[in-house]
């Protein structure tokens, strides 16, 4: 379901992956095709029925190309943001997952015009809200902390 009241639903995840060397987390950002300095992670409106992991990984496949399978979902985290778009009040709900092969070709949906992966570090220069650079940061720690 995609509207509950006036609120639009929306859900993704936030990809990462291990750099092999320092094994530090890289977080895919996508650069949105409508808007010159909007990156996020993958994520859209839920469809009719729909649940919102159920949308997180439909918004991932379609946004990136990365398929389910490709993704080790972190069922421990979840991070709920909350914002107007467009005059409309959303929530999106993001997941966390890592990418299992690191080699994993990225395809842009028309939405995209570009990929870059992240470092929590420079993450804020992508980034073109607050709460979207913090909740990366938050899920920065959470892995550290799982790594350690």
């Amino acid at each position: 379901m995609e509207m509950e009241g006036s609120i639009v639903k929306a859900a993704g995840i936030i990809v990462y992956t291990l750099d092999a060397l320092m094994n530090e987390p890289k977080y895919l950002l996508l650069k949105a095709s409508n808007k010159p300095f909007h990156w996020t992670p993958p994520k859209g409106r839920l469809d009719p029925g729909e649940t919102f992991m159920d949308a997180a990984y439909r918004e991932t496949w379609e946004e990136s190309g990365l398929q389910k399978e490709l993704i080790e979902m972190d069922s421990s985290f979840q991070e709920v943001l909350r914002y107007k778009a467009n005059g409309k009040d959303k929530e999106c709900v993001y997941y966390l997952g890592k990418l299992l092969d690191p080699e994993s070709k990225i395809t842009l949906s028309h939405e995209h015009t570009d990929h870059a992966w992240v470092s929590a570090d420079s993450v804020n220069e992508y980034c073109d809200k607050e709460s979207l650079c913090n909740m990366i940061a938050n899920a920065d720690v959470h892995i550290k902390n799982k790594l350690h």
